[in-house]
C-alpha cells in the first residue's frame, strides 16, 4: 500500500493507495511550525482513524505546493513508516 500525501497551503490531504483503491482519506492542518515527528504523530492519529495499519504501507509519495515543510513530512513518513 502507498501512502499518498498531497499538501496544500490550508490542508494536507491523506489517502492511500493499493491495486487500484483509495482508502483512508482524511485531512489535516498545513502546518509550516510543526516538527518531523509532530507530524509522524499526526500522520499516525489521521491513519489509525482511516483504519490504516503502518505496517500494511510500503512507501510514500509527496506533493507539495508548501515547499518549507516537505523535509519535515518526508522524516515523518520515515519515522512513521520505520519498522520499531
Amino acid at each position: 500500500m502507498l501512502l499518498a500525501i498531497d499538501v496544500g497551503n490550508t490542508n494536507i490531504v491523506l489517502g492511500c493507495l493499493e491495486e487500484g483503491r483509495i482508502a483512508g482519506i482524511t485531512r489535516m492542518e498545513t502546518d509550516r511550525d510543526k516538527t518531523a515527528h509532530e507530524y509522524a504523530i499526526a500522520l499516525k492519529q489521521a491513519l489509525e482513524f482511516g483504519g490504516i495499519d503502518p505496517s500494511q504501507l510500503d512507501g510514500a509519495i509527496l506533493s507539495s505546493v508548501v515547499p518549507p515543510i516537505n523535509g519535515a513530512l518526508r522524516a515523518a513518513c520515515l519515522l512513521y513508516t520505520s519498522p520499531s
